[in-house]
């Protein structure tokens, strides 16, 4: 096996666990440097933009801001946060619009909030407005809570950054080419909708960082297939379902990854240590919501409570679809257009179709480039796996409320830049950053328009 700083390449000079192993950088220590400051570029110039937007926004001008930040505060002050209706529409100080949430992500930053002594502060719920282009959705905005806020908001900047950190380290694994781990970190550190993302009090950081460990622990099981390689991609697996229930599609990754070995007997136990390393990691929580709510997913009460509070995208009236096939077909995809690329604040901030188009199309070019490719097969089954379940959460929720977004898939989106960064492989170096190149320009653009330019009340 190779060790230290070896990586598997194919025969045909892609990318692979087959062939000779050859040495990253190649051509001497220098060029082995380039690329590393490269990647120290790449997230120096994220945590400046994620940074700038986290202190440029006004307080709880974020979509859902305030009831992710409800839910910490709940937990500093020594309660549990739960679902009551009651308690939101008498406008209390209690569980906001999201105590249906998994609490992984609430507690590790309550635990943060206490480590460094900041004391629990309600969220605000204030008066507010319809948001419309260019409009706040709070009328009042106060500088003490975006000095609080700040205590919450730059520590999920660093998520982000630890996101393309660890994607980097993923794409290294299955290429050989020192450039292309560079340009997978690139993808996911430049796509605006993910930099945004990063700024701002979410549980959706947690997730796209802990589905960045998953493609790597899954990649680095596929290169030696072991039990315990195998229970560390459960327990990542268990941590993602603690933090939020729309990453559960990703548990497919757990059935496919045994099928890269021989035997059905072998198979069938690392299926269970699989599944047995899940549960240990997440098991404490669907105990905990069988013994509140009578079921471990607690379907039934997350969907009366947000029905009283309008978390479905409804007026105290239960989400229908009204044609199925339309949903999959043509809404989903619509909105996967629309709001994957980019989309900010109460969502009154977006991207028309077109340029998401345009997007979409150069990523569509990228994974274009993997056709013809000798990949190793156990690496793209692993990369498609993530990315197929990263989108079915999306057509899934969808079916559970109109408020539905692009943004479930960023549970997979290291896989995504995975793929497109070895796909780009075929294009000369300094093509091959024409995605991050454009989604930077965006970035800089959606911050002038949409943080700096706006007149926050």
């Amino acid at each position: 096996m190779p060790t230290g700083r070896q990586r598997y390449a194919s025969p045909h000079g892609g990318s692979g666990f087959s062939g000779a192993a050859v040495r990253v950088g190649g051509t001497g220590q220098k060029n082995h440097r380039y690329p590393l400051v490269a990647l120290g570029a790449v997230i120096l110039i994220f945590v400046v933009l994620g940074s700038t937007i986290a202190m440029k926004t006004p307080a709880y001008e974020s979509a859902d801001e305030p009831s992710h930040v409800q839910n910490i505060e709940t937990l500093v002050r020594g309660h549990w946060y739960g679902m009551d209706s009651r308690c939101e529409m008498n406008n209390r100080y209690c569980s906001g619009s999201e105590p249906h949430q998994a609490p992984l992500y609430y507690l590790v930053f309550a635990g943060w909030q206490r480590l460094v002594g900041v004391p629990a502060r309600p969220a605000y719920h204030g008066p507010g407005r319809i948001p419309g282009p260019q409009q706040p959705t709070f009328l009042h905005h106060s500088s003490a809570d975006l000095r609080f806020l700040l205590w919450l908001r730059l520590p999920n900047v660093l998520l982000g950054a630890l996101t393309v950190l660890v994607t980097f380290f993923a794409v290294r694994l299955v290429s050989s080419d020192p450039w292309t781990p560079v340009v997978g970190a690139s993808i996911v550190a430049s796509l605006p909708r993910f930099v945004f993302l990063s700024a701002f009090v979410t549980n959706d950081n947690l997730v796209d960082f802990l589905g960045a460990v998953l493609v790597l622990l899954a990649l680095r099981y596929a290169r030696r297939p072991t039990a315990w390689r195998m229970a560390w991609v459960g327990f990542a697996f268990g941590l993602l379902v603690a933090t939020k229930l729309s990453a559960l599609p990703v548990g497919l990754v757990i059935l496919v990854l045994p099928l890269i070995v021989e035997g059905w007997k072998r198979r069938a136990g690392l299926l269970a240590i699989g599944a047995v390393s899940a549960f240990t990691a997440c098991g404490w929580y669907l105990i905990q919501n069988t013994v509140r709510y009578g079921d471990p997913l607690a379907r039934a009460a997350s969907v009366r409570y947000l029905i009283q509070v309008g978390g479905l995208g409804t007026i105290l009236t239960p989400y229908v679809v009204g044609n199925s096939w339309t949903l999959i077909f043509v809404h989903v995809p619509q909105r996967i257009l629309t709001t994957f690329w980019y989309q900010s604040g109460w969502d009154q901030f977006h991207w028309s179709w077109p340029v998401g188009l345009v997007f979409s199309s150069v990523l569509l070019l990228a994974l274009a480039g993997l056709t013809g490719r000798h990949l190793n097969r156990r690496v793209l089954a692993i990369l498609w796996t993530i990315t197929a379940a990263g989108l079915l959460s999306v057509w899934i929720v969808a079916f559970q409320t109109s408020t539905y977004e692009a943004r479930y898939v960023f549970v997979g989106l290291a896989a995504i830049a995975a793929l497109a960064a070895l796909g780009l492989e075929r294009w000369k170096l300094p093509f091959r950053f024409v995605l991050p190149a454009m989604g930077l320009i965006g970035t800089l653009v959606a911050i002038q328009q949409n943080v700096l330019a706006v007149h926050w009340n």
